[in-house]
């Protein structure tokens, strides 16, 4: 796949139209929204409202309720884990409902969200229940990518062919750190997966981080390096943005810039108060990466609203922002 690359030089995005109002400095010029009975809150911008793009949602919609689901036998947590305390389950959470997340979408003031398939042991999304959600709102989820489990590789395989060139899904999410067993995400064993979606001109979502995988030796962002340079047209997204290694996965991306077929969505590994690193993307996107970041909630990971809230306290660069938050996603995939 082929993306035109946005007229950023060295940072800038000099002549780039912005739609927000940029009057005010930030954070001030992001205000709150009342959303009627409930105390939900999402944010919009001051004056002409721009468009908000999830780039990582999974309603609980049929077999996507199955997304985090818990490993059977698993030893009980000694504590909460971070990723999910901090804040209050919404009632989508609790009722696991698609139709309350609907509603939760509308009060952040998320106009798109894209479906993200997941296919990793225990944990498996059917693609045919991504495809019937978009298909009844094609508006709301314009952009779906399937769930591929490549522990066997021809089935793997066979797989994309289905979904990318019968149902047209616009690429496909890999969880190699959680197939059985285990793969980095350069073994070799992988690369019948990736150049079949890029032949099909699909985007592909890694998912790196210190919890995708037996150790954390499978976020390493060199691994992620040598599959951008062995699929040069393959459009690779980085789901968590490998945390804990930031400083070397904004080094990777400095290194692809001639390639330019390298994204990344740090999400809640960014938002979360307290996590380290988080300012170093956004150092990263006001001069240089700010055509190269998404921004995604991962629902249901974190709630729809309260992730909008803890992202907009961070210091970007208005153009910049409007990019993370609609105008790359848009660009990447070709949404209007």
């Amino acid at each position: 796949m082929k993306v035109v690359r946005s007229p950023e030089a060295s940072g800038l995005f000099s002549g780039y139209p912005s739609r927000l109002n940029t009057s005010r400095a930030l954070p001030d010029a992001w205000s709150y929204h009342p959303t009627g009975k409930k105390e939900i809150r999402g944010l919009r911008a001051i004056g002409e409202e721009s468009m908000i793009i999830d780039a990582r949602v999974r309603p609980a919609f049929k077999s996507l309720t199955q997304v985090l689901a818990s490993e059977p036998g698993a030893r009980p947590p000694v504590k909460r884990s971070p990723l999910v305390s901090g804040y209050e389950r919404t009632p989508s959470m609790t009722q696991k409902s698609w139709e309350l997340f609907l509603e939760e979408m509308d009060a952040a003031g998320i106009d798109r969200g894209i479906l993200v398939g997941r296919q990793a042991g225990h944990r498996t999304i059917l693609n045919d229940d991504i495809a019937e959600l978009r298909d009844r709102y094609p508006e709301r989820f314009p952009i779906a990518l399937a769930g591929i489990n490549g522990a066997d590789v021809d089935a793997g395989v066979r797989e994309i062919e289905r979904t990318l060139g019968e149902m047209q899904f616009q690429g496909i999410a890999v969880d190699p750190g959680w197939w059985v067993p285990a793969r980095y995400v350069d073994d070799p064993k992988n690369y019948p997966l990736y150049q079949k979606c890029e032949e099909l001109g699909g985007v592909l979502y890694l998912t790196c981080s210190l919890m995708q995988g037996p150790d954390i030796s499978y976020a390493e962002p060199y691994r992620i390096q040598r599959v951008t340079n062995a699929f040069p047209d393959l459009q690779i997204v980085v789901v968590h943005a490998a945390f804990p290694y930031t400083s070397e996965m904004i080094g990777v991306m400095i290194a692809n810039a001639p390639l330019g077929n390298l994204w990344v969505i740090p999400d809640f590994f960014q938002f979360i108060p307290g996590f380290p690193g988080a300012r170093e993307w956004v150092d990263a996107a006001n001069h240089f990466l700010g055509d190269r970041i998404l921004y995604a909630s991962s629902y249901p990971v974190r709630p729809l609203a309260q992730s909008l809230a803890e992202f907009q306290r961070f210091s970007y660069r208005p153009d910049v922002l409007e990019n993370i938050l609609s105008g790359n996603a848009a660009r990447l995939f070709g949404i209007p």
